[in-house]
């Protein structure tokens, strides 16, 4: 499942896969409901883990699992509380963009 060549792009992927969540969630309730109340802690730590993982790997391009670069940032044209920002691989010039929603500042003013 994880390639040769792209190990962070697909290790990320894999990390918070509904699949491998589901399973970690299915794992835990089991155990915390018929086995001890003791383990809702290392499961919860275990989820925070695999997100922070996640975040630690960083954005990765999947042509050549590269770190991605935020390569620029603008407000959109038609909602004043969504950002388009554009990712860019700096190896081979793969590019991505993210719709981010967020604050418009007071009363929506830039």
């Amino acid at each position: 499942m994880i390639r040769r060549d792209h190990i962070y792009y697909d290790l990320r992927e894999l990390l918070v896969s509904l699949k491998v969540l589901l399973a970690v969630l299915l794992l835990g309730a089991f155990l915390v409901l018929y086995v001890s109340l003791d383990f809702v802690y290392p499961f919860a730590l275990l989820i925070a883990a695999l997100f922070a993982a996640r975040g630690l790997i960083g954005r990765r391009c999947p042509r050549c699992d590269g770190p991605l670069r935020e390569d620029r940032a603008a407000p959109d044209q038609n909602d004043i509380f969504t950002m388009r920002i554009t990712w860019r691989c700096p190896r081979d010039g793969y590019e991505e963009e993210e719709k981010t929603k967020g604050d418009g500042g007071l009363f929506g003013v830039n």
